[in-house]
């Protein structure tokens, strides 16, 4: 029989404990996870006559993860500003950590009733709503940097991914220019049912949406990111024969990973904590949100723009000087046809690994605009395609003449990878490369005129 979740009978107390262990993304809770670090004035004279108790392992495990969580992701923002190459990329993936340092949950614990306290508790009022907005604008943002054509300039984002920033932004300074007193008792007040100020009550009720409005937003551009890097898996194809360590898979991975994070705790926010129960428990939130901070940090730190040119690629190869500003006529496309089959059939270009449209142009001495155009054009075929189908030709010929392995076979014909070589194979033949040398073993078993079979 399925157990009910088990309420929370302190309401208030519940709230202190979610308050003080902010996360990846902020504001899970009706009342928000990120609030400052301080104890309702109730409670902390309370607190301070209890006997500390034995920290759990769970608690030992929380603790880790929120000393880890400011310290990788401040050390990651070091590495990304250190970057001197990609620097659209990498400065926004150093302002993205920055982000994550600022919202994570520091092991420090203040006296709101002290200066130091006071300042301390209104930074964090005033900066944690808008840094946790704005994660997701800024994730699509060094996106859209990683996939954006070379030739095109960034431009500015639209404004409106900075509404739900800007919201944030305006009531987290409102909460921070409250009394301590006054903003400590704002959600006590709501809880109890006391009648607020109209203004006090329009901020509250602002406040205590940000956090599921925040995961859906998560949520919103999970979406867009996936449809951006559709279209850019896509375009590789137009500029590498082999695209499986240029398509960022890793991303679709982090994505996901940010997707179930985003639903379970909108989920939580929005049904669960209405009615008293803890669905995410506090460990499992801090642990998956330093498991996505750590994955971002090992795979962005060394991610180049995928469609960016290699350094040793020329600005601009062309085979003749009268192509720079005129289309291509039919015969210079024919022309330039015939070079590139001339190129895989004669000098096996193709079973170079890491060829790419501009190292072609700058072997046939035609630019790499053209190129693409003839092969759209005349030949009716993406780079890609081009390039694998000479691969999976000449694989076909040594599997039926050679006794080598299948995976010898294909990084001999220029493939990266076992799996690449299997889909490129299946897609043109119809068969796996073993079933392939296994049905072609066959055929040569079969005599030419066998006898006793009636014609």
């Amino acid at each position: 029989m399925t157990q009910t979740p088990p309420r929370r009978p302190d309401r208030q107390a519940r709230t202190l404990d979610r308050l003080e262990t902010s996360s990846f993304v902020w504001l899970s809770s009706a009342k928000g996870r990120s609030l400052p670090l301080s104890e309702w004035p109730a409670k902390q004279s309370a607190r301070h006559t209890k006997q500390t108790p034995t920290p759990t392992l769970i608690d030992q495990f929380k603790t880790i993860a929120d000393t880890a969580l400011p310290v990788v992701a401040l050390y990651s923002a070091f590495l990304a500003f250190g970057q001197t190459r990609f620097h659209a990329s990498a400065r926004l993936l150093g302002c993205l950590f920055l982000l994550v340092f600022i919202i994570s949950p520091l092991p420090l614990r203040f006296d709101e009733t002290t200066l130091a306290g006071h300042i301390y508790s209104s930074l964090l009022w005033g900066l944690f709503a808008p840094a946790s907005t704005l994660l997701a604008p800024l994730f699509y943002f060094y996106v859209l940097a990683l996939t954006r054509e070379p030739d095109r300039p960034p431009g500015w984002p639209s404004g409106r991914h900075f509404i739900l920033p800007a919201l944030a932004a305006v009531s987290g300074i409102a909460m921070a220019l409250l009394s301590v007193e006054t903003r400590n008792g704002l959600f006590s007040a709501v809880e109890t049912g006391t009648p607020l100020p109209a203004a006090l009550s329009v901020l509250v009720g602002i406040w205590r949406l940000l956090g599921p409005a925040t995961f859906l937003l998560w949520l919103v551009y999970v979406v867009l990111m996936y449809r951006r890097l559709t279209a850019y898996r896509k375009r590789l194809c137009d500029l590498y024969a082999s695209t499986e360590r240029l398509e960022l898979r890793w991303i679709n991975w982090l994505m996901g990973m940010v997707a179930i994070y985003a639903l379970f705790n909108l989920i939580d926010s929005a049904v669960f904590d209405p009615l008293g129960w803890n669905v995410v428990p506090v460990v499992v939130d801090r642990l998956w949100s330093l498991l996505i901070v750590m994955v971002l940090g090992f795979w962005g730190l060394r991610q180049r723009p995928g469609l960016l040119p290699p350094d040793e690629a020329p600005a601009e190869t062309v085979e003749n000087g009268k192509y720079e500003k005129s289309a291509l006529s039919r015969e210079m496309q024919q022309r330039i046809a015939d070079k590139l089959v001339a190129a895989m059939a004669d000098e096996r270009l193709y079973r170079d690994a890491n060829l790419s449209l501009w190292s072609l142009s700058q072997h046939i001495g035609v630019a790499p605009n053209y190129i693409s155009q003839t092969l759209s054009e005349t030949l009716g075929q993406s780079f890609y395609a081009f390039v694998n189908g000479f691969r999976i030709r000449d694989a076909k010929r040594l599997l039926s003449s050679e006794t080598r392995s299948v995976l010898e076979i294909a990084y001999d014909v220029g493939f990266n990878s076992k799996s690449a070589f299997y889909a490129s194979f299946r897609r043109e033949t119809g068969k796996t490369p073993a079933a392939f040398r296994k049905a072609r073993e066959a055929d040569d078993k079969v005599p030419d005129d066998p006898k006793g079979i009636p014609g």
